[in-house]
């Protein structure tokens, strides 16, 4: 059976790591002042950086059904006989259930969806996992299982400079961002059981991250599992002591130095830093599949 994997934007860590895989993306929207522009397509994430630096209004949505449904309607046009499409966690967006409905609906039996319960490495792990295991002979439902087992697999914390993305989204109070900036508050958010969380808050992004990349290591050493940095127009002072830090605990090399997906810069802002820990893909490191 000809398989294809197929995922969407909110995996990326860079914008050209699948120029050498046979997986296919679907580009998520974002709105700018009411305009809508594509991830990766009518725009990237500076441009995105721009409009937020200038406080325009950002916001996320679906896409049209017939977009999801043309889409796969020309990947199966193409001769594939099953694709296996990967979303963001249900939790964090409803892209699950409305590409869910599309393959009950258009594609039974031909599509079946995933829920990467993640963003970003995790997803995007889970993306390497399945297309290695469908080039190495498994099953559409094998995949699915092997999947289930390890998509949970991993660590996931950001920081944001400051509060007023979250507060545009409807995150967090109008008041409690007017304060939080004005003292220079910062939540710890993590990502856990497919959802964010806050965990603690921080006025010192350098410190906190390096203490809680320690406390990782104890939990999620380097044989077992790849180090990602990613971020969104973050200072490069704090992003140049923390990549130091880990190539000293890490190992020189090891680190993935990849950006914060635009769909989830819309909510989290420029600035933010996110830390995260994947377990290796076959004891392979996603590093060589996102360097090819």
């Amino acid at each position: 059976m000809k398989t294809l994997i197929s995922t969407d934007t909110s995996c990326l860590v860079t914008n050209n790591v699948f120029d050498n895989y046979e997986i296919s993306v679907f580009p998520l929207n974002v709105i700018i002042d009411g305009e809508e522009f594509l991830d990766g397509v009518t725009i990237n994430q500076e441009e995105l950086k721009q409009a937020m630096r200038a406080n325009k209004s950002i916001k996320t949505s679906t896409p049209p059904l017939g977009s999801i449904i043309e889409y796969f309607e020309n990947l199966f046009n193409k001769g594939y006989e099953h694709i296996i499409h990967f979303t963001i966690s249900s939790k964090l967006s409803s892209m699950n259930s409305l590409f869910s409905k599309v393959a009950e609906e258009n594609f039974k039996g031909k599509l079946t969806v995933i829920d990467s319960y993640s963003v970003s490495a995790p997803m995007l792990s889970c993306v390497f996992l399945a297309y290695e295991s469908i080039k190495n002979g498994l099953t559409p439902e094998q995949v699915v299982d092997l999947v289930e087992k390890q998509k949970n697999d991993n660590s996931v914390f950001f920081i944001p400079e400051n509060l007023t993305a979250l507060k545009n989204g409807g995150r967090i109070s109008p008041t409690i961002a007017v304060i939080g900036n004005i003292i220079g508050i910062k939540p710890v958010l993590i990502l856990t059981d497919g959802q964010i969380e806050k965990t603690d808050t921080t006025r010192k992004m350098r410190a906190t991250i390096t203490e809680k990349i320690s406390l990782l290591l104890q939990d999620y050493p380097v044989s077992d599992y790849d180090y990602s940095i990613i971020n969104f127009d973050a200072n490069e002072h704090h992003l140049s002591y923390i990549y130091d830090y880990c190539n000293n605990v890490l190992g020189d090399n090891r680190l993935i130095k990849g950006l914060i997906p635009i769909n989830v810069c819309a909510h989290c802002g420029p600035g933010t830093i996110g830390v995260i820990a994947t377990r290796k893909i076959n004891g392979k490191s996603l590093k060589d599949y996102i360097e090819g």
